[in-house]
């Protein structure tokens, strides 16, 4: 029997099958949790039954990521000042904006929202209809490219970025916005797709964490390799002292 499989290395044998495996299921959910962060910015909810807004988000609250993308429901009043328009966004092949405007949420104590009303060819667009407004919107996380405006006197963004917005109104922000499903005042369609892309860093730590992961099942391997081999190594030169100390018959 070799030296390392005798029942008395069975214990060290077991604990490195399970340091392996451990290590490498951690390893494996870590990459899951990476891949889902970057596919929860391309899913389509469109599907999905919308929910009021401030039962997924409040004002001061973070962003919450297993809802980028969902439909909610949003009331309120539309802001009179503070439209932007986003430019570089699509919409059957031409370049243009996105119409985006704050809305004062209801309940929302006082802060607003700004929703992505529509694309235009220009950064000119209706305003919105004076009074209570009531509409769905597909949630979505702002954005934060390394993209910066090169004129902060007017009403043109790089992107829907919250440090921009803030600029353009009195009321406190929530720290998401909405882009509404169904296009308003006459503007067209503005795309989900037309989002901007991911930057590389997004789940970058569950990544990292995953490679670490992977990193120690390796090492964990690679050491009781070692152990084994120092096992039968040590049983050949005691064997072979063995056979050295038995006299030899005259």
């Amino acid at each position: 029997m070799p030296a390392a499989l005798h029942p008395r290395y069975w214990g060290g044998h077991l604990l490195a099958v399970v340091l392996v495996l451990l290590a490498g299921r951690l390893g494996l959910w870590q990459l899951d949790s990476w891949q889902a962060h970057r596919e929860a910015e391309t899913a389509d909810y469109s599907d999905v039954e919308p929910v009021p807004l401030v039962d997924v988000i409040g004002p001061d609250d973070p962003f919450p990521a297993a809802k980028l993308g969902h439909p909610v429901e949003v009331s309120g009043t539309w802001v009179p000042t503070g439209t932007v328009y986003v430019e570089g966004r699509e919409h059957d092949g031409e370049d243009g904006y996105w119409v985006v405007t704050p809305l004062e949420v209801d309940g929302g104590g006082g802060s607003a929202v700004y929703v992505v009303r529509g694309w235009s060819a220009t950064p000119d667009a209706p305003e919105p209809a004076p009074g209570p407004a009531e509409l769905t919107a597909y949630l979505q996380a702002t954005e934060g490219t390394n993209a910066t405006d090169p004129d902060r006197t007017d009403d043109v963004l790089p992107q829907v970025r919250t440090a921009d917005l803030i600029q353009h109104v009195d009321q406190d922000l929530y720290g998401a916005f909405g882009i509404a499903t169904e296009p308003l005042d006459g503007l067209a369609t503005a795309e989900v797709e037309q989002v901007t892309e991911a930057s590389a860093f997004t789940g970058l730590k569950n990544l990292l964490y995953g490679i670490e992961w992977f990193v120690f099942a390796g090492f964990a391997a690679f050491i009781w390799w070692r152990w084994s081999r120092d096992l039968a190594t040590a049983a050949e030169r005691t064997e072979e002292a063995a056979g050295e100390a038995v006299p030899s018959r005259s």
